[in-house]
């Protein structure tokens, strides 16, 4: 038992020892203090190693950003000179470029004339970064319409029961800045804007160019790339009038609009609740500044080859020193006699009233102030051949089909040139209308009851009636105007879409 005893308290005597304890806390502390400090020397380490390489993969990100934007420049510029990418792109090189203290490589896939997928490779040091975007070039032109409107201050710009298939772009000029409520559009019944050939005249549609196809939603569909652009004042829907329609899957037509621009928005009983676009409706004007301006007769005329004025002229002024002048002719139509008149300059004009075929060329001026110039009349249908502009220093006045006799307007083409008013359709025994062509008004064009137009319409102010006449845009107008039309000058602009990273 004494035995037990002393062994117990042996073991208690060298538990309550401290000696050595000191040093062993010691040791254990600074073991720790260096294990922490290797931990913060690595991690400091890997931080900094980390921090070189985002910053090294950001630089190569904004590389292959640089390598876009260049590329796109060049698009432009090509596209500039001959409107088909698929010729061959200058300033392109698909080898490695140095910027700065890194290199990009750009790749394209050409989808068509004017459309491409760019994915561009940036390299800075040892990282790399893809970028992918989708770019189209669009043509900046009022004649890229299928009504182009100036002002407003009277009230509405466009009213009546009309059918708009084609973009829309309404400048609203003389509003104020406190004057946004003012509806610039007035849409009721069935009227609307569409984005297709829907429902359009077999005989209209069999003369003029086909739309281009476009990709949407899976599909390979024809579209009119219709957009609505409003600088200043409302549009108004009432009833069923609509702006674009719903998404029908499987035929060949688009029914949304590409995109709709309205600075202050929709108004009407039914507003925004009609309106069927790819961007929604809560986009600004996207052509801000002096882009667009209505084209009046006072203006410098301007060469739209090279896109200067050719001082000292208006377009009045040009039209007098440079057009066929023509005094003794009051109306074309069916009981006007045949007529040849010609000058040194390459204008000319001729008319045949038994075939009904007018044949035109460069620019002919009615000399004759404030008449009111007459074309066709009722069942009387007038073809033209050649391209050529008839301007009145009145009104015209159509009263009878007017269309090309091949194909609009690539082969034949036919402006129409009022100091004031165009009206279509307007007299007592007019009705049903077919017309094609290129149509300015300085004042205001009016188009009664069920016409059917495949052109462009420019002008002040428009008075559409209540018989839903039709306007059809036709794509590639602006790059086949008729000689001397107001605002002919073309200008491109690139638009992108589907950006994102990409990997290899």
């Amino acid at each position: 038992m004494r035995k037990k005893k002393n062994k117990n308290k042996k073991i208690i005597s060298l538990l309550l020892n401290q000696k050595g304890m000191a040093l062993l806390t010691t040791l254990i502390f600074v073991f720790i203090l260096v294990t922490f400090g290797v931990a913060l020397l690595t991690m400091t380490s890997n931080d900094t190693k980390l921090s070189a390489l985002q910053r090294d993969s950001t630089k190569a990100f904004y590389i292959a950003e640089a390598g876009i934007e260049k590329t796109l420049y060049n698009l432009k510029k090509d596209f500039e000179s001959d409107q088909d990418w698929n010729n061959g792109i200058n300033g392109y090189t698909p080898t490695e470029v140095s910027f700065g203290e890194g290199t990009y490589t750009v790749t394209l896939d050409i989808k068509s004339s004017n459309n491409v997928t760019i994915k561009s490779k940036g390299k800075y040091d040892s990282s790399i970064r893809y970028i992918q975007v989708d770019a189209t070039v669009g043509s900046l032109s009022i004649w890229d319409n299928a009504i182009f409107a100036g002002s407003g201050a009277s009230g509405s710009v466009i009213n009546g029961n009309v059918d708009i298939r084609g973009s829309v772009h309404i400048l609203g000029e003389e509003l104020g800045p406190d004057d946004p409520a003012v509806e610039v559009v007035e849409f009721g019944g069935t009227a609307g804007i569409g984005n297709n050939y829907i429902g359009m005249d077999s005989n209209l549609r069999s003369r003029i160019v086909n739309p281009p196809n476009t990709e949407f939603n899976g599909e390979t569909i024809e579209t009119l790339n219709a957009k609505l652009r409003v600088k200043r004042g409302k549009v108004n829907l009432s009833g069923t009038a609509t702006v674009g329609d719903p998404d029908v899957h499987g035929n060949a037509y688009k029914e949304t609009l590409d995109g709709v621009y309205v600075t202050d928005g929709f108004g009407g009983n039914k507003g925004e609740s009609n309106v069927y676009s790819d961007n929604g409706t809560e986009h600004l004007y996207d052509f801000g500044g002096g882009t667009f301006n209505f084209p009046t007769l006072d203006d410098l005329y301007i060469d739209p080859e090279t896109g200067s004025p050719v001082p000292p002229y208006s377009y009045k002024g040009y039209y007098d020193n440079f057009g066929l002048k023509i005094t003794d002719i009051s109306s074309i139509n069916s009981t006007t006699a045949n007529f040849n008149h010609s000058d040194d300059k390459g204008n000319s004009i001729v008319w045949n009233k038994d075939t009904g075929i007018l044949t035109i060329s460069g620019i002919i001026l009615i000399d004759v102030e404030n008449i009111d110039f007459n074309i066709g009349n009722k069942k009387y249908s007038i073809e033209y051949e050649g391209t050529g502009t008839i301007v009145s220093k009145g009104d015209i006045s159509i009263h009878g089909d007017l269309l090309a006799k091949n194909l609009f307007p690539t082969t034949d083409a036919l402006g129409l040139v009022a100091y004031n008013d165009l009206n279509f359709a307007t007299g007592g025994g007019d009705s049903q209308l077919k017309m094609m062509g290129a149509f300015y008004a300085q004042n205001k064009i009016t188009s009664a009851k069920q016409n059917e137009i495949a052109g462009t319409f420019v002008s002040n102010y428009f008075d559409m009636g209540t018989n839903v006449p039709s306007i059809f845009q036709v794509p590639g107008l602006e790059n086949h105007l008729p000689p001397g039309m107001p605002g002919a000058t073309i200008t491109y602009n690139m638009q992108t879409s589907n950006w994102h990273e990409v990997h290899e």
